[in-house]
C-alpha cells in the first residue's frame, strides 16, 4: 500500500490515468457529506470483504475515509 496526497491524485487524474476511488467513510458520515466523489465505489468499513470484488485491480486505487 502506498499513501498518496490529494495533489498526487489530482495530478494522476489530470494526466488521464485510470483511477478507481473507493469511499470508505462510515455511512452516517457519508450521508451528511456535502461533497462526494463522482463515480466512487461506496464500501463502508464494516463491509469491505463483501465489496472487494467491486474494486478494479487494473487501475490505481484510491481509498479515503474519515
Amino acid at each position: 500500500m502506498t499513501k498518496a496526497t490529494v495533489e498526487q491524485v489530482k495530478n494522476r487524474l489530470n494526466r488521464g490515468e485510470d483511477i478507481t476511488i473507493v469511499d470508505s467513510r462510515a455511512p452516517h458520515v457519508w450521508d451528511e457529506a456535502n461533497v462526494k466523489a463522482a463515480g466512487a465505489i461506496r464500501v463502508p468499513p464494516d463491509e469491505a470483504e463483501k465489496h472487494i470484488a467491486d474494486v478494479r485491480r487494473d487501475s490505481f486505487v484510491v481509498t479515503y475515509c474519515t
